[in-house]
């Protein structure tokens, strides 16, 4: 009896003395492993304290989560995009096929019913002689556009009917970081991710701007060159957020409110405020001025609207209440209304605040 029982004392001391040695060997194996275990689900990539640690719980359904949303944006907006040629009219179909070398750019279409978006550097001539190449390599002429003169956008109107249609989201949720899909015909789908949504500043002269200008753009870590011209830049849900034009991101909430005036066949306007400012939240060292607004540098014209209303030094805060600030410029803000409107705006003078009517031309 005293034999068994001293046999079950040491398989209880060997199974415990294993499972410690198990233990130690499991953690130093995780320690050189660099603490990657997809197969558990988790992991760990801080810097090896208990401090400032992230970890990436299943990082597998991650991958695939993307995965199935690269589909999706195949599936629905890759047929959206089209290719711009200049027209052939030859019966010998050498002469008559088009090379991805002889692409001028890239569209995408916006209606059903024919309605397409490009950009200015993509169309050598707003009336020539085009052919459209989209979804299932059907081939549609089209001999006209119309262009938008503050963004260099194009509109241009097929015949056809029951087109697959892209969707437009609103650029000013984007963040720094995200993820987004560059949807290309002749390309494909490439990966980039938002570095900034602002300006590119090479001197002093060019923190100023024009209350006309929409200068602001996406930027990615990722450069695309004049192949991609009028190519659709969307987020994982499959919404269009911007166009590429000559290597710049033009945010879709830029032509987002043209859409309606091109459909209905009216020329494009946009109202003018014609003022230079300086955006204060996208300009380093100008804290004392203030973090956010539109800083006014110089005095109007005596032809612009705000001739007489807005002064040199002036700090432009609100537009009827929505405020200026690094996701809403003030040329976006003038952008949102018709010419006529007279909205008010909320100015800060020598240090006091007071409200401003002006009338938009």
């Amino acid at each position: 009896m005293k034999i068994i029982r001293t046999e079950i004392l040491l398989m209880i001391v060997l199974a415990m003395a294993l499972g410690f040695l198990s233990g130690i060997l499991g953690y130093i194996f995780i320690g050189l492993g660099n603490n990657r275990l997809p197969f558990l689900g988790q992991i760990n990539i801080g810097e090896g304290t208990d401090n400032n640690q992230i970890f990436i719980d299943r990082p597998r359904n991650v991958v695939v989560e993307q995965d199935i949303q690269l589909k999706q944006v195949e599936n629905e907006v890759l047929p959206t995009a089209v290719s711009i040629y200049y027209l052939k009219q030859s019966t010998n179909p050498l002469n008559q096929a088009y090379l991805p070398t002889e692409a001028l750019g890239e569209g995408v279409v916006i209606t059903a019913d024919g309605w397409l978006m490009s950009v200015r550097s993509a169309i050598p001539a707003l009336i020539g002689n085009y052919e459209i190449v989209g979804y299932q390599l059907k081939k549609y002429k089209i001999s006209k556009f119309i262009d938008d003169k503050v963004t260099g956008l194009v509109f241009g109107k097929v015949e056809a009917q029951n087109l697959p249609v892209a969707k437009l989201s609103d650029s000013s949720n984007l963040r720094i970081g995200q993820t987004l899909v560059v949807v290309s015909r002749s390309n494909g789908l490439i990966l980039a991710n938002v570095e900034k949504i602002g300006y590119r500043f090479k001197t002093s002269q060019d923190i100023i701007t024009s209350s006309e200008e929409l200068n602001k753009e996406i930027i990615l870590n990722v450069d695309f060159g004049p192949a991609f011209n009028g190519s659709a830049v969307v987020n994982l849900k499959g919404e269009i957020v911007g166009i590429i034009s000559d290597g710049k991101i033009i945010p879709v909430d830029y032509f987002k409110g043209l859409i309606s005036r091109v459909l209905e066949g009216k020329e494009i306007t946009r109202p003018a405020l014609g003022l230079k400012y300086i955006d204060l939240s996208q300009v380093d060292g100008l804290i004392g001025w203030g973090e956010r607004g539109a800083l006014v540098y110089g005095n109007p014209l005596r032809s612009s609207p705000s001739y007489g209303k807005l002064l040199d030094g002036d700090i432009i805060k609100k537009i009827d209440d929505v405020e200026i600030n690094a996701n809403r410029s003030l040329t976006e803000l003038i952008n949102s209304y018709k010419t006529g409107d007279s909205p008010e705006f909320l100015v800060q003078r020598n240090g006091q605040e007071i409200v401003v009517d002006i009338i938009l031309k």
